[in-house]
């Protein structure tokens, strides 16, 4: 199955990558940078040192290979979620206060625990408007077959740590869903 093209996500795709090779970059990571000796395999000394990078959360020295520079404050809200493309820019292209340089493991569990509270907040919203027009159904839908559907999509999503709260939900609401077509 192909991928639909998502146009949003290409362009702030496209902007990160213009603001990875800014200056501002190369000057947030000058700042915790190190050399450390190289030596070839027979003993002599390289002609260039190795260089290495202080992580800004866990302090360990990595390659510069496993490194990336992270805003501090998201550039995509956790809260608000993306608002537009104005404030995408705003965000992205700050200064170097809201800056760090951040080792990949890090950087993943970062950006992996800001992904599911923007999903937890996004899906519970979600949740909210499908209870509400089933309960204006009195859980007795013309076509309960398709709101089951629509349910699973939130089901199925068990095996994502963090949103269980949605999953039990979504379960319930499916459990009442049940329960209120039955004659």
């Amino acid at each position: 199955m192909a991928k639909t093209w998502n146009q949003t996500a290409a362009i702030r795709g496209a902007l990160r990558r213009v603001f990875s090779r800014s200056p501002i970059i190369r000057e947030v990571m000058w700042k915790v940078r190190r050399e450390i000796p190289k030596f070839n395999k027979d003993g002599t000394r390289a002609k260039k040192d190795a260089v290495q990078y202080r992580c800004g959360v866990c302090g360990e020295y990595v390659g510069s290979t496993q490194v990336a520079v992270d805003h501090i404050v998201p550039v995509i809200s956790v809260s608000e979620g993306f608002v537009d493309f104005n404030t995408f820019i705003e965000r992205l292209f700050c200064d170097a206060s809201n800056l760090q340089v951040i080792c990949d493991p890090c950087h993943n569990k970062k950006t992996n625990s800001e992904r599911i509270s923007r999903l937890l907040k996004q899906y519970t919203e979600e949740l909210d408007v499908i209870e509400k027009d089933l309960q204006l159904l009195n859980f007795k839908p013309p076509d309960p077959k398709n709101w089951s559907k629509v349910l699973n999509r939130y089901i199925t999503k068990k095996k994502t740590p963090g949103l269980s709260p949605v999953v039990q939900r979504a379960l319930n609401l499916k459990e009442k869903l049940t329960k209120g077509t039955k004659p």
